[in-house]
């Protein structure tokens, strides 16, 4: 617990917004977006609390128009470094926060975070099985994209 008897204090968490089609551009239904901004306001949960990230394009931008003071992430599996840059500028192009993509040394670069810091934005990574497991990309696997709990008392990985 976070003390004080009031259950595990919520941190910093990332919640998904799905949404159909897993590519960028990609649709989805704007019932998703405006119902998770009106329970964001109505329960106060603050923007150093929570991050939105998707696979979809148009629920970013969605969430961010509805609730801009908190983060919104574009996540995509990318397979090479030149399609890590292809969704790092279609967020900058799109004024979102940053990106959250698969952890693979061969696409991430310290280069990428460094352009993505000099536009002010972010940039996540995510495993969704151990390193030597990942020949089952993500989209193929929808229940076993693993991230830090809410509340856990860790803070997301970031660069």
């Amino acid at each position: 617990g976070g003390g004080g008897g009031g259950g595990p204090r919520l941190v910093h968490c990332f919640a998904e917004i799905k949404a159909e089609g897993a590519a960028p551009g990609a649709g989805f239904d704007e019932r998703l977006t405006a119902a998770s901004a009106a329970a964001v306001a109505e329960s106060g949960v603050l923007p150093s609390q929570l991050s939105w990230i998707s696979f979809s394009l148009g629920a970013c931008v969605d969430i961010k128009r509805r609730l801009p003071q908190h983060s919104a992430f574009l996540v995509a599996y990318v397979g090479s470094a030149a399609d890590a840059w292809a969704v790092a500028r279609t967020a900058h192009r799109s004024k979102l926060d940053g990106i959250d993509l698969n952890a693979d040394p061969a696409v991430v670069s310290a280069e990428l975070a460094e352009w993505l810091h000099a536009r002010g934005m972010r940039l996540a990574v995510w495993v969704w099985k151990a390193p030597s497991q990942t020949s089952n990309p993500p989209h193929r696997r929808r229940s076993a994209n693993h991230r830090s709990p809410c509340g856990s008392g860790r803070r997301p990985q970031r660069t």
